[in-house]
């Protein structure tokens, strides 16, 4: 059973991402800020990261995931980013994922479908196995 880490400040709604993920089958762990979730995932060694950009700051998911790929033992956990920042912050472009600036496997704007959710997740977890067997035949 694949280990999930949830972070987002809003504890209802990190209740309803776990009800859909449990019901999936997946463990859930939640974290409510960057500083906590650094330490979870440093402690707990999840399959995969669900993050939020606004928490303590209006970025600091960016900074997270940054500094989940410039550390070693974590660079290659795959994150998905669930953020409301298009809507909350009236972007008139759209985020995507980039190594550099916003280094996540998939960007979902809330709200989003459980059914989506889930595919996304499936298809992060899946890629993260073929790239762990790719290395393992090296």
């Amino acid at each position: 059973m694949a280990r999930i880490l949830v972070v987002d400040d809003d504890p209802d709604f990190q209740s309803m991402l776990a009800m859909v993920l449990e019901s999936a089958g997946y463990e859930v762990d939640m974290a409510f800020d960057g500083k906590q979730a650094l330490a979870r995932m440093r402690e707990l060694r999840p399959d995969l990261v669900i993050l939020d950009v606004m928490m303590t700051t209006d970025t600091e998911g960016f900074g997270v995931a940054r500094s989940i790929r410039a550390e070693p033992a974590l660079a290659g956990l795959p994150i998905i980013m669930l953020t409301s920042i298009h809507e909350e912050k009236k972007l008139t472009y759209r985020l995507e994922p980039d190594p550099t600036w916003l280094p996540v496997d998939r960007f979902l704007d809330k709200p989003v479908k459980p059914a989506l959710l889930l595919a996304a997740v499936t298809e992060a977890l899946a890629g993260a196995r073929l790239d762990r067997d790719k290395g393992d035949a090296q």
